[in-house]
Parts: C-alpha cells; structure tokens; sequence
C-alpha cells in the first residue's frame, strides 16, 4: 500500500502540470480511453471561490488538476456559466484580484473541462416523485429557485453535487446526513487518487491482456508453421531452465512474482477505498426498474441515455452506441427511441454528424478556439496551461454580457 500511494503522488505531480486538455474547435471534448470518470455538478459559488485562489496563488486547484487528468468529469447548467461571467467584477473586486487575472483562470483552465448543460422545465419529468418534491420545495420563492437547474442536473446524472448552499444540497441529497460534504477538497483528491490507480490498474490488465493474447496468437502461429511438439520442447526447455537456475535466483524470481502480485493486491485495496470514498459523495438514486415504472417511457429513457453518455470512456457515442451501453429498462429502449431522445432533449449536443455528448463548449471558449486553436505547449511551459497569445479577456467574453 506504502509502494502504491507513492506511486500515485509521483503521477499526481505530472498531473499538476500536464497541459490543459480543450475541446476542439467544434466543441467536442475529449475521451478518457482507461477510465469511465464519475460526474461532478459544480455551482457558481464554488467556481467562484476556486477561481479566486487559483488567482491567488499562482496554481490549479484540486478541482481543476483532477477534471484535467479525466479522473472526474465537470458540468454545470447554463445559467451557472452566465453568472459567472455576470459577476465577475463584482467578484475579482471582492477577492482583491485583477479582473482580467479571474476571467484568464476562467476561460482557459475552467471552460475547456467543463460541459454546460441546458436543463428545463421538461426535465422535472425526468425525476422519481420523491426528488420532484424536493425540487419544487426548492423552486419556492423563499427558498433558492435559481438553484434548481443545478440541482436538477445533478440528480439526473447521479452526479457529486458541489456546492456549498444547504438549500440545494438538501434538494438533491434529501434527509442524507451532509456533515462531510463540506470536506469536498479531500472528496476530490480521493476521486483523483481514484483515478490515478483505476487508470493504473487498467493500464496494467490491458498490457497483460495484450501480452497474454500477443504470446498465445505466436504460439499457435509457429505450432502451425511446423509442428505443436516444438511448443512442447520449448516448454521442456524453460522448465529445465528454471530448474537448473541456483537456489538464490530462483528465490529471487519468486520473490520478483510475488512482489508483483502483492502490489497488484494493494493497488486493487487502496483505489476501492478511495472509490468508495468518492462515490459515497454522489446522491442515491432510485433504480432503473422503479424509475422505469414510476416515469413515462420517454422520460426514463432519457434520463436513462443521460446518466449513460455523461460516464463513458469516449465521451460522444451515436445513438447505435449508446443504445448497447444502456441498462435494461424494461421499455422501448431501441435505437431509433435513442435517436429521437438525443434529437429533442436539451442536455444532449451532436458534436459530429450522429455523434452526440452530455452538454456544450461554453460560447466564449469556441470564440477563443476560432481564433486560437490549442497547439501543444512544452513540458516546462505547462505550469498555468496558458497559451503566450491572449487578447483581453473582456473582449472575448463582452458577447456574453451584452
């Protein structure tokens, strides 16, 4: 476990540094090929604060070094992303940063991870009766109705909802005991560890799998080349190699395999733990079955292809994809339904022609793309991920506040 924790802080210094990963000019984000990375809704007062201490101090926060890896996967609803924006005088001002500093940290480390997401009223539909009732509580005037997008998205992705308003963490979370919510930054250092190692360990099972299938495709090869009895000479062979070896290097091989398998082991124990750790942070939502039974077709199924798209590995799938991944239902859940959930929903965009992903590139960064597509940058200049050319922030984001 010693061995396997100082493995994972060695690949988190890599991480701290690693360039920003953008979208490209169309607005599709990339794919995370080892890993099905957890979701995470994040509301404006918590990219508020992480922005102002990224200011501050100079360097990415957990938040970010963690969505940048593709240990976790960011979103937030569209009116999330206008407020931020709306605010930020207001906000540099009172955090005692330049205005420009906060709007640089915004559009060029936060927008490229994050995927905005257009969530409606239609989408209450979408919910299990018990969270449409903490819902509408919270769309009351007296309570915060301009959180419920948020809170909306969340539960309909499953998502680790962050934000630090007891009034929308009690709509999504329900009566669930939130006294560690508010430790989120340990809750996402152990989403990255978890990351780290799940990354680690598939990387390692694949290699294994390839090597595996590699030896045996050659074995079958040379057996029908010439003759299967050469594969048993040859095994003959290494046997009596093995044998043969001095009592000290044969302990030493034997020691090599069972050093290997124990790390394997603790690398298994330790990214449980942290998974679970992180995955404890995420709402309970109802099961397939009941949601099916409780919700309209229409509505279980996209919410179904919503809680689906937003976790896989390549991040758009088209609807024939996307179909295959989906949980059993117990409904019209074929390709063509797929299809028209993906054309008429508001969370879901075509990034390629049939090809769909959970949310949008913010505007300003597709702007900021047109004009300078990410190009990259070396190892040592990689530390703020900032590109050398940059015009005034305000300019590329004056469209947003007009």
């Amino acid at each position: 476990m010693r061995v396997v924790r100082s493995a994972v802080a060695e690949m988190h210094k890599y991480s701290t540094v690693a360039p920003i990963r953008f979208p490209d000019p169309g607005g599709a984000f990339p794919g995370d090929i080892l890993l099905r990375p957890p979701p995470v809704v994040v509301d404006a007062n918590v990219l508020r604060n992480d922005i102002l201490y990224a200011c501050r101090t100079r360097r990415r926060t957990v938040l970010v070094t963690a969505a940048n890896a593709g240990f976790l996967r960011l979103f937030c609803a569209e009116h999330v992303y206008e407020e931020v924006i709306e605010h930020s005088s207001d906000w540099a001002a009172d955090g005692q940063v330049t205005r420009d500093a906060f709007l640089r940290r915004w559009l060029l480390e936060y927008l490229p991870l994050i995927r905005v997401v257009q969530i409606g009223d239609g989408h209450l539909a979408w919910l299990s009766p018990a969270e449409l009732d903490r819902v509408r509580h919270l769309a009351e005037p007296c309570q915060d109705p301009d959180d419920v997008p948020s809170a909306v998205l969340a539960l309909l992705l499953e998502a680790f909802f962050l934000s630090e308003d007891v009034k929308p963490l009690s709509a999504v979370y329900g009566d669930a005991d939130l006294s560690s919510h508010r430790e989120w930054v340990g809750i996402l250092k152990a989403g990255g560890d978890a990351g780290q190692l799940g990354k680690a360990f598939s990387l390692m099972v694949n290699t294994t799998v390839l090597v595996s299938e590699g030896l045996a495709s050659g074995a079958r090869r040379i057996a029908a080349a010439t003759s299967p009895w050469l594969l048993v000479a040859a095994a003959i062979g290494a046997a009596w190699w093995y044998m043969n070896l001095s009592a000290s290097t044969r302990q030493q091989v034997a020691s090599a395999a069972k050093s290997f398998m124990y790390c394997a082991l603790g690398a298994a124990v330790a990214y449980q733990e942290v998974q679970d750790q992180f995955t404890s942070a995420a709402p309970k939502a109802p099961g397939w079955v009941s949601l099916a039974a409780d919700l309209p077709p229409s509505a279980a199924l996209g919410r179904a292809c919503l809680h689906t798209l937003a976790r896989s590995c390549r991040c758009n799938l088209s609807a024939a994809e996307l179909t295959k991944e989906l949980p059993y239902l117990g409904i019209a859940q074929g390709e063509a339904k797929v299809r028209q959930v993906l054309r008429d929903a508001g969370p879901f965009t075509e990034v390629w022609r049939g090809r769909w992903q959970v949310g949008h590139a913010a505007r300003a960064l597709l702007r900021y793309l047109d004009m300078h597509p990410p190009r990259p940058e070396p190892r040592g200049m990689a530390q703020h991920a900032l590109p050398l050319r940059f015009e005034e922030p305000s300019l590329i984001l004056a469209g947003e506040q007009d």
